[in-house]
């Protein structure tokens, strides 16, 4: 089922939630992938209904840009994946003139990814469709682990009703997660991207081992990374809370990389939460690359 206004999608939730079945809500921005997949698949098994909203939120994209995507597809992918209804929307309804709320949440939103980051926006985003859909749980993705936080910190801290769900990162086996800014990339430019993740759970292994020094630890990741099209941004080592960069590991924390090629920023992450995903790895999904080009 597609309803293709905030207000067809308000009739629906409202006889949902009469007849008192749970809910379960994934929102995105379009451009929809096997990443999105997996979350509409985890909210369609454990709710009775699922729901799917496509909306390329304006205010989280750079000023005068723009999102590709196709809704036809984003429909198909998500009725295939177990979604119940797809609601879409559009800027007139999002945002009419004169709109002025934001979640605010300090400078937390710039720790992450730096202060060209649009995370608060993003967390926005998701925070009014949540107050908007009323979900007995909504589902994030752990590749995007900075928004899935924030999200969960807002949802926390405006006592919403609503439980925040991970879901690991969908992966393509060299490493790669699987990413709408990624889909014009080649196979032998993913394969170059590998070395990125290469680097990143080296250092989670090794501070599995007893490494501790965060200093070490990004100097012996940082050398196993070999561009040749890409250029390496960072690789940091944060605290999972106040997203603060750490000198000595502890848990929970995350290792951040990002790369950019095509003028594109992009980013890859490892969360560990605790001592079973230090030890072995996060329970990625792990997914066959496309086909060569």
């Amino acid at each position: 089922m597609h309803l293709e206004s905030i207000s067809a999608g308000r009739t629906f939730l409202r006889e949902v939630a009469r007849t008192g079945q749970t809910i379960g809500t994934v929102h995105t921005l379009g451009a929809l992938h096997r990443g999105h997949a997996e979350l509409i698949r985890r909210a369609a098994i454990e709710n009775d209904v699922a729901i799917v909203t496509v909306y390329p939120n304006k205010i989280q994209l750079r000023p005068g840009g723009s999102y590709e995507f196709n809704l036809d597809d984003d429909i198909g992918l998500a009725l295939r994946a177990g979604a119940t209804a797809v609601i879409s929307s559009d800027d007139a309804e999002m945002f009419p003139p004169g709109y002025r709320t934001f979640v605010s949440q300090g400078d937390h939103q710039l720790r992450l990814d730096g202060p060209e980051a649009y995370l608060k926006e993003a967390v926005t985003g998701a925070i009014r469709w949540i107050c908007y859909a009323r979900p007995t749980r909504s589902y994030f993705g752990l590749k995007d682990i900075g928004q899935a936080i924030l999200v969960k910190r807002a949802v926390a801290d405006l006592l919403l009703d609503c439980e925040i769900r991970f879901a690991p990162t969908v992966r393509y086996r060299n490493g790669v997660p699987i990413s709408s800014r990624l889909r014009r990339f080649s196979r032998s430019e993913l394969d170059e991207l590998s070395c990125l993740f290469t680097a990143l759970d080296h250092a989670r292994k090794e501070v599995a081992e007893g490494a501790s020094c965060v200093k070490d630890l990004i100097m012996s990741a940082g050398s196993l990374v070999a561009f040749r099209k890409f250029k390496l941004d960072f690789i940091r080592i944060v605290d999972a809370d106040s997203f603060e960069d750490l000198e000595q590991v502890k848990l929970p924390f995350i290792i951040v990389g990002a790369a950019m090629a095509h003028g594109l920023r992009v980013f890859d992450s490892i969360y560990v939460p605790d001592q079973d995903t230090l030890l072995n790895g996060p329970p990625d999904v792990w997914i066959d690359l496309p086909e060569q080009s």
